[in-house]
């Protein structure tokens, strides 16, 4: 801007004349001139305050931290507080992240995209990747789509798909995705062009958020994900970075398949990933030559041992085995899943949790402070009312700690309802109704 102040430069300002006049306990100074702020900045009515306490007394960190939030929430369109950096640990030195709390990340920005849809599987080779091309097709007749292939060690979405890299970058250092029928592709496959990869760990997974991030996606209604197998780092932290509306397994009927997917269904619930249901590949299929059903694997039950819904029962089908860009009628098991998908994008669970004006967020505070604030509210509630708190990583600790320090019963005797909803990657919601 020239002729015109900035906004975030102005709001700036007044952050930072607000944090000044906290004093440094030590010296009795301004925190800013004693050089325990080293940065302010605000963003869309977030002030981000970054601070060096490294070398102060735990609990006079926390006093410190506590008193530039509360200063910072004082100036005029700051709705959110984060105080970051440096802090004491038990050790008495200092670690990165949220003050006086572990740094869980900050997730991915999406803002392209209004949902997630991930596909995974406990296993390789049960036909996930097949799953995630029919379902992001399919979908792609009622909605805008994007597919983003995530399986690191077997990118198969481009030759699914009928597409090959390497991708070009858009004018402004993007990377463009390719256009399959109105539906948008990227593959770590497309910008390997086919080489094989050999990434592990940090390093598979930071080429794989930065591709996501960094794909320039036009705006998308739904956009499916099509993970690595399995529940290893990769897969899980795509999991709690991407804000993911639901997941759908896949699995065989055989009952390792079924059991290990299974626990995977388990796992994802406890993260926060919302799992729709399982597509249960390869139920059967029917012979070319005599015209019979078989079963592939015997007389099982794959609703019982998954214990989640079963969306669709897919044959073993050539047919199946590659979408078909101009096939005008849906495979049955294919028009099941798109059906189950699609209504459960259509309901409250798709969506972010609608959290009241008067929920507690706590994000950014000291630990100490979060349990004093959150009990303190807890004990004032009147039997039946509903509270809301609001952290930046799984609150169901804080349940635990209401119902037994606080109320001093057991997690079913202190609450008629309690909830945990992830609404984004740093973004929790303990929902709890004190119980009558």
């Amino acid at each position: 801007m020239t002729d015109r102040e900035n906004p975030n430069e102005t709001a700036e300002t007044e952050v930072e004349e607000a944090v000044a006049s906290v004093e440094d306990p030590d010296f009795g100074a301004s925190v800013v001139e004693a050089g325990l702020v080293t940065d302010v900045s605000v963003a869309d009515g977030v002030a981000t305050i970054t601070v060096d306490l490294a070398g102060a007394d735990p609990e006079e960190a926390e006093e410190v931290s506590e008193a530039i939030r509360r200063a910072a929430f004082e100036v005029a369109g700051v709705e959110q507080v984060r105080v970051e950096g440096e802090t004491p640990d038990a050790g008495g030195g200092g670690h990165g992240g949220p003050a006086g709390d572990h740094d869980h990340g900050g997730g991915l920005s999406l803002p392209e995209v209004e949902h997630v849809v991930a596909v995974g599987s406990a296993k390789g080779g049960v036909g996930k990747t097949t799953v995630a091309t029919h379902l992001a097709r399919a979908l792609a007749d009622d909605y805008d789509v994007g597919l983003f292939d995530a399986d690191i060690h077997g990118p198969n979405v481009p030759e699914m798909v009928g597409v090959e890299g390497p991708v070009e970058a858009t004018d402004d250092g993007q990377a463009e995705p390719a256009n399959v029928g109105g539906m948008e592709v990227m593959s770590v496959g497309l910008v390997a062009n086919d080489a094989p990869l050999a990434w592990r760990g940090a390093m598979a997974h930071d080429a794989l958020t930065e591709l996501l991030e960094d794909t320039a996606w036009s705006d998308r209604d739904v956009l499916v994900v099509d993970l690595p197998p399995g529940t290893g780092d990769i897969a899980l932290t795509m999991l709690q970075e991407v804000p993911v509306s639901g997941s759908v397994l896949v699995t065989t009927p055989f009952p390792t398949s079924l059991s290990d997917t299974g626990r995977s269904a388990a796992l994802l619930e406890e993260n926060g990933v919302p799992v729709v249901g399982a597509a249960v590949n390869m139920r059967g299929f029917t012979c070319e030559n005599c015209g019979h059903d078989h079963d592939l694997y015997g007389d099982t039950d794959p609703e019982e041992e998954l214990g989640v819904e079963v969306l669709a029962e897919l044959p073993f089908d050539r047919g199946l085995q590659r979408p078909d860009a101009d096939e005008t009628d849906l495979p049955a098991p294919v028009a099941d899943l798109v059906s189950a998908v699609t209504e459960f994008l259509a309901s409250d669970d798709a969506g972010p949790v609608s959290v009241p004006d008067s929920a507690l967020d706590i994000r950014g505070l000291p630990p100490r402070i979060r349990h004093e604030q959150v009990g303190e509210e807890f004990r004032a509630l009147d039997p039946g009312e509903e509270f809301y708190v609001v952290n930046d990583h799984d609150p169901s600790p804080l349940a635990q700690m209401l119902a037994g320090e606080v109320a001093e019963e057991s997690l079913d005797e202190a609450f008629d309802a309690c909830e945990v909803h992830r609404r984004a990657p740093d973004e929790w919601v303990l929902e709890v109704r004190r119980a009558a």
